[in-house]
């Protein structure tokens, strides 16, 4: 079973800063993206399903100082990647 990826606009920035800014992060992020499409509720990253969220929010590590945030839409086999950089100011 594999599930579709979207990245939303503010993972593409995280994403656009890591390239210029931290290579080893941006081909962790990429990694870790490519696992979400097998199983985005366990493997690469120590995923960690977030509290106090309606929605299924799951964190995985980039880095000591960065998560890249998701949410799970299982109807539709989705996940949205949310952000890659920092840990968790003004998500969802």
């Amino acid at each position: 079973m594999s599930w579709r990826i979207l990245i939303l606009p503010k993972a593409e920035a995280d994403l656009a800063w890591f390239r210029r800014h931290d290579r080893a992060a941006y081909l962790k992020c990429f990694d870790l993206v490519r696992d979400l499409a097998h199983d985005p509720r366990q493997g690469l990253g120590k995923p960690e399903r977030l509290k106090h969220f309606d929605r299924e929010v799951w964190s995985r590590r980039v880095s000591h100082a960065h998560r890249l945030v998701y949410v799970i839409y299982p109807q539709e086999q989705q996940v949205e990647v949310v952000s890659c950089k920092s840990h968790y100011e003004g998500l969802v």
